[in-house]
């Protein structure tokens, strides 16, 4: 009698299961030392089950990466959507960023701290179209941020842009130091409440932004 065929549910439990695993492995044991055949030993599972669905290690890492972008990217999206002014969906947005890597730290040092292949590293590769989607996911998230500033930073040109840029890497750099320290736990080494630390500069963050926006409004020229 034939096996009978898995329903959709339980191929996308087996395709979940293989990149938590794998992104285990990363975290633990690095990029280097990733394999199909380490991750079917985990599952107890054959490295043939794991081709039917992934091709190579390569493959695992971007997909975790796009998993991952894509989780951010519902995130940012849904907190912003139940605010109604830009200054409401953009401090919403920062506290869901900070959120998503403190609930998440592992996917979160794959995404923004580990030195794992990323699109450079795949140009010119079998891979590279599904490494230019793995880039194209995690810009999307950065262009909410972007399209955010934007709406409230007046004029055109060259150093209207690089001002805006600043701004958001300079915001963005805050933010994943505060993630990238706690997850590390060495706040927890110095201070005596870390979660409150947390909040209050993410507080601190989403009042410089704040302060921004009061300027541009005044019509100060900072550009």
């Amino acid at each position: 009698m034939p096996k009978a065929r898995m329903s959709h549910e339980e191929v996308t439990n087996i395709r979940v299961r293989i990149l938590d695993s794998a992104l285990e492995i990363i975290i633990h044991e690095g990029f280097n030392n990733l394999s199909v055949r380490k991750v079917a030993s985990r599952l107890g599972i054959t490295a043939t089950t794991i081709y039917r669905y992934y091709k190579n290690r390569d493959e695992l890492n971007l997909m975790i990466r796009i998993r991952g972008f894509e989780t951010l990217h519902d995130l940012l999206t849904h907190r912003a959507a139940a605010r109604g002014g830009i200054e409401e969906r953009l401090a919403a947005m920062v506290r869901a960023y900070v959120e998503f890597g403190l609930r998440n730290p592992s996917y979160y040092d794959l995404m923004f701290n580990l030195h794992t292949p990323k699109y450079l590293d795949y140009v010119g590769t079998d891979i590279e179209p599904l490494a230019l989607e793995e880039k194209q996911i995690a810009l999307r998230c950065y262009e909410l941020f972007t399209d955010i500033i934007n709406a409230f930073m007046p004029g055109v040109g060259a150093r209207r842009d690089r001002f805006v840029l600043y701004q958001i890497i300079r915001f963005w750099s805050d933010l994943h130091g505060l993630v990238t320290l706690c997850n590390s736990r060495l706040f927890h080494e110095v201070l005596e409440d870390v979660d409150a630390f947390v909040e209050e500069r993410t507080a601190d963050v989403i009042r410089d932004i704040r302060h921004l926006k009061e300027r541009i409004d005044a019509g100060e020229k900072l550009f």
